[in-house]
């Protein structure tokens, strides 16, 4: 462990936040857990966005959580259409070039 890491630490349970290294260092450790699945953002990105959406909230520029669901849905189906499309345009372009081939 590095020197700075060991004056983190110290600095920490002289705060009289933790009583023991070990809890300081599996409160890091889940924090960090935490993270990680919140998603793949670059430092500082994930901050940003809840000011944003705190000053749209502010401002009352809203939709209904209902309205959102709909529209995501509704998007969601758009895009499962476009990948069917695609996925047919795909299997006739094969068909083709198979039926080409044998010729």
């Amino acid at each position: 462990m590095t020197c700075r890491i060991r004056k983190l630490i110290k600095h920490h349970l002289e705060s009289g936040k933790y009583r023991r290294p070990e809890d300081a260092l599996t409160t890091a450790i889940s924090s960090l857990d935490q993270q990680e699945s919140f998603g793949d953002f670059a430092p500082g990105e994930l901050d940003r966005l809840l000011k944003e959406g705190e000053r749209d909230i502010a401002a009352g520029d809203v939709i209904d959580g209902d309205e959102a669901f709909a529209e995501l849905r509704r998007l969601s189906a758009k895009r499962r259409k476009k990948g069917r499309r695609q996925r047919r345009q795909q299997f006739a372009t094969r068909r083709r070039f198979i039926k080409n081939s044998r010729i």
